[in-house]
């Protein structure tokens, strides 16, 4: 029975969401400085999208290598893209650097991650078995990575909108009572960054010597037939 051609592929429905997510994240970019309403509601868009296509995917039965990787590169440019917004509107001395440096260790860790998967499924159980105990609890406990990522980019989103309505609050229950945004932020948002950041250097580490692992046996694989 032959698979699916390459252009369903490219149609599968989780694929579509996927693009309807590059498509709103480049908006939120572009009005970004003008519109942060909309800029604001594109972003909070691409991020459903994120939550919604993996279910789709199961649905339909329609998960891909393709997917996979389509859903990887865009939460990592994403949330790339976010930073260097947040980079430039607390534009001037550490704020900005370290926007940056949270971009560079985002995108270096993942990076390393993948590549030192072999080809295997990056979250995959027997992929994390040679992992330190902080990525294996990462990718094998779904509430601790969902507050990690999530409350990750509410940090970010949070930040975002303080620079707009820096005395914005949220409502808590029908009962009048709210809390500053700001509040929000650095007490509830903030912690899951910091973790995330924590989990992120783990990785780094964990991916690095797993890769160097790799070569050091493949090099002594070839020594040994060599003798």
């Amino acid at each position: 029975m032959a698979g699916p051609s390459p252009w369903a592929v490219l149609f599968y429905f989780p694929n579509l969401i996927g693009y309807a997510r590059i498509i709103a994240v480049l908006a939120s970019y572009y009005l970004a400085d003008t519109n942060w309403k909309a800029s604001f509601v594109c972003y909070v868009l691409a991020f459903v999208g994120d939550a919604v296509d993996g279910a789709v995917a199961r649905y339909f039965n329609q998960s891909s290598k393709f997917g996979a990787v389509l859903d990887m590169v865009t939460d990592r440019c994403s949330t790339a893209g976010l930073l260097m917004v947040l980079s430039r509107l607390y534009e001037g001395g550490t704020p900005a650097f370290l926007f940056l440096l949270l971009m560079f260790i985002d995108l270096f860790s993942h990076w390393m991650h993948v590549q030192s998967t072999a080809g295997r499924h990056h979250k995959a159980a027997d992929t994390l078995a040679d992992r330190n105990v902080i990525t294996r609890l990462f990718y094998g406990c779904y509430p601790f990575f969902a507050f990690c990522c999530v409350g990750t980019e509410l940090f970010y989103v949070a930040l975002y909108l303080l620079v707009f309505v820096p005395e914005a609050s949220l409502a808590l229950g029908g009962g009048g009572a709210a809390v500053s945004l700001h509040a929000v932020c650095y007490y509830v948002f903030l912690p899951a960054c910091v973790c995330k950041q924590a989990v992120n250097v783990a990785q780094l580490c964990a991916a690095s010597l797993s890769l160097a692992s790799a070569e050091s046996e493949a090099a002594d694989g070839v020594a040994s037939k060599q003798k």
